[in-house]
């Protein structure tokens, strides 16, 4: 008996301890976060033109990411975490939001680049992200209960961009895979509507997948409630 209350305080100790820790170390790594925003932001090559700044800036050269949409998909991070409470979720939320992007892309990347990119080798570069993806994916559904459905919205609504930009006539422009690694800006870097659009991609593609986040999250709530009311 005397083993039994040991463990049971023991476990009871650990349980409050981790109550006091998970907080503690979350508001670390949304500060960490918010740091590594703030890095970002003075990297940028400020015109102090408003118009530019906004649309036109990219961090770290002519063929980087455009700024502002780079900084609105890293705002999804904390975001999440305020709106799941946890960060580990959080986090594959925000890497969820990366694998689509690039996983979408891929398609009419290697459409464009066929005749320079050996298949054998652009299969095996993905090969680790497609892991990834599907790693991230088990785990917010295995471990965190997301639906199914959330992913195929998301996907989804990234898709239906990804159509409209290519239908639009806006093609892959961009080479920085194999061979050699050649990296040249794409001729719409410098138009003003391509970018603006680029932009409000995704303002749109964040909308959606928080949205989603906030929608399946009230509707596990809910569940949760009528399955303790109704044993």
């Amino acid at each position: 008996m005397t083993l039994l209350a040991d463990q049971v305080l023991h476990s009871e100790r650990s349980a409050r301890i981790a109550r006091l820790v998970k907080p503690l170390v979350e508001a670390g790594a949304v500060f960490i976060w918010f740091i590594y925003l703030v890095g970002v932001l003075t990297e940028q090559d400020y015109s102090r033109n408003l118009t530019f700044d906004l649309f036109l800036a990219r961090v770290g050269g002519p063929t980087a990411s455009h700024a502002t949409t780079y900084l609105l998909f890293l705002s999804i991070f904390p975001i999440a975490v305020v709106m799941l409470r946890s960060i580990i979720p959080a986090f594959l939320i925000e890497a969820l939001a990366f694998e689509i992007h690039e996983g979408l892309w891929q398609i009419p990347y290697y459409v464009a680049w066929h005749s320079v990119i050996d298949w054998r080798v652009w299969l095996l570069e993905n090969a680790p992200d497609t892991v990834t993806t599907v790693a991230t994916v088990a785990i917010l559904m295995l471990v965190y209960r997301f639906p199914a459905r959330f992913f195929v919205v998301v996907t989804i609504a990234w898709g239906c961009f990804l159509s409209a930009w290519l239908a639009l006539g806006f093609p892959v422009t961009v080479l920085s895979k194999l061979p050699n690694y050649q990296v040249i800006p794409s001729v719409y870097n410098t138009v003003l509507w391509v970018n603006e659009i680029e932009f409000l991609s995704w303002l749109y593609f964040a909308s959606v997948l928080l949205l989603c986040l906030q929608y399946f999250k009230r509707k596990r709530s809910v569940q949760e409630t009528n399955r303790g009311d109704h044993p």
